[in-house]
């Protein structure tokens, strides 16, 4: 699975973006790829939602995740994606790996690790900190 980190402070997260006015999610997720690893990606299903409240430098945060599938326009992925964006790097990592790193949401971690291991096909999920 590709995640983005967060160079300065060290923790992952799904790469993505902010949805522009008059653009569908889907839509969105291919262009902040794009944006932000200059890859062309096909936006299939949407596989969870969630959302989560959290206060971010003393202000309150609420923060829908939108999750999909995504495969590369044409051949295979990169063995290594490089950013677009000096405060970001990309790295692969293997699903149960994600539990032991800094991912924010950490729901999601335990989400993307469960359902590579069968466990969970769960689709929703909120979470207040």
């Amino acid at each position: 699975m590709l995640v983005c980190q967060n160079v300065k402070h060290g923790y992952c997260y799904l790469p993505g973006g902010h949805v522009e006015p008059g653009e569908s999610a889907a839509e969105a997720c291919a262009r902040e790829f794009d944006e932000e690893t200059g890859l062309q990606v096909r936006t299939g299903p949407l596989l969870l939602v969630a959302e989560f409240r959290f206060e971010q430098r003393g202000k309150p945060r609420h923060e829908l995740n939108l999750v999909f599938h995504v495969e590369p326009m044409t051949g295979d992925w990169p063995s290594t994606v490089v950013s677009l964006e000096s405060k970001i790097a990309f790295e692969w990592r293997r699903a149960n790996e994600l539990l032991d790193a800094t991912m924010l949401p950490q729901a999601i971690a335990t989400w993307v690790a469960e359902r590579a291991a069968g466990e969970t096909a769960i689709d929703w999920l909120s979470e207040s900190n």
